[in-house]
């Protein structure tokens, strides 16, 4: 039994290598993909804004006489943006932040482009880009391709949509009350901080809390989201249909086949970690069987081992410690050798 366990364990730690490999490339290929879609949106912005320069310096020069651009392939589709780069890039994981101060429904100004300045509602927030939609405001033209117009079934050439605006270009507005007049009136928060922001294990997403001005004590509210609206359909399922208990589970019989648990824990899985009980009675015979089987073999010893067992635990059986009569002879024998080292000397006359 403990050889599956191992296996199991051996396959799991395989399968957490290759995914761990698969997402990191998979997370290089995006990275890929987000960098090449920045620099091909950069070129063909700084290539359209060289080109529009040189032809208002064209039309400057030439005056009367300036050519009429909108006319031939670009008739119905003279300064209008492609369908593939109308959008913001997306951006690294690293460079998005944590926490977006800016909900759907709030009320922001404007700051940079042609309509700095004016206040709109945020229609939508995109947390990849970090770039928000507001009705109304930065409204391009983008030009439909063929293909787009045969799935929507329109044969419109361009369509006007509002283009998402970067974050840092937006500043959200609020009404506070003056402090003079107590009327309240429209202010420009510069920055907010979260407050009680926590992580709901319910929902497994993190709850934004509450959001307040920094160096004061006022929350500001997040916008009320209203409820979507659903249409109504014939084919549709009764509310009461679904409400209704049509599953009592009892205590006499289990609420499934007992064969539905094999397909469910996956019976011939190499990462099964949980078996039959028969199962594991017969894995554990089979190692009690192997186990006897080795110390069988550990009994069956040539003379010569066993002989070498006996000196073995002889040795061990013997006191380590020299008795006096040993300790005595071994004083003889020292004495005696120095007598005849003495004797050797005289006669050599040392």
């Amino acid at each position: 039994m403990q050889k599956v366990l191992r296996r199991a364990e051996r396959a799991k730690r395989t399968a957490d290598r290759q995914k761990a490999r698969s997402v990191l490339q998979q997370e290089k290929e995006e990275s890929w993909n987000r960098n090449q879609n920045r620099v091909r949106l950069l070129k063909e912005q700084n290539d359209l804004i060289r080109q529009e320069r040189k032809n208002r310096i064209h039309d400057w020069e030439t005056g009367a006489l300036a050519p009429r651009r909108d006319v031939g392939d670009l008739a119905k589709t003279y300064a209008t943006m492609g369908v593939y780069n109308w959008q913001l890039p997306e951006k690294d994981p690293k460079d998005q932040p944590k926490w977006i101060h800016i909900s759907e429904g709030d009320r922001v100004v404007m700051l940079k482009g042609r309509d700095r300045g004016r206040i709109g509602r945020v229609r939508s927030v995109d947390p990849k880009t970090v770039a928000v939609s507001v009705e109304g405001l930065n409204l391009v033209d983008i030009s439909i391709p063929e293909w787009l117009k045969q799935e929507n079934q329109n044969d419109r050439d361009m369509a006007t949509q509002a283009r998402s605006v970067p974050l840092e270009d937006v500043k959200l507005v609020y009404p506070l009350p003056d402090p003079k007049t107590g009327a309240h009136r429209d202010v420009i928060i510069d920055r907010l901080l979260p407050v009680n922001r926590h992580w709901d294990k319910n929902l497994k997403e993190w709850d934004d809390g509450d959001r307040v001005i920094p160096g004061t004590n006022m929350l500001i509210p997040w916008p009320e989201k209203a409820d979507p609206d659903y249409e109504d359909h014939e084919s549709d399922s009764l509310r009461i249909s679904v409400e209704e208990q049509t599953f009592r589970p009892f205590l006499i019989r289990p609420p499934m086949p007992l064969s539905v648990i094999d397909e469910l824990r996956g019976k011939y899985s190499r990462f099964r970690t949980r078996h039959d009980y028969d199962y594991v009675v017969k894995k554990e015979m089979q190692e009690a069987k192997e186990s006897d089987r080795k110390n069988l073999i550990k009994t069956m010893r040539t003379p010569l081992q066993e002989l070498a067992d006996l000196r073995a635990k002889q040795r061990q059986e013997q006191p380590k410690e020299l008795t006096p009569e040993q300790l005595a002879k071994i004083g003889e024998v020292i004495a005696r050798e120095q007598a005849k080292g003495a004797d050797v000397a005289k006669e050599a006359g040392v």
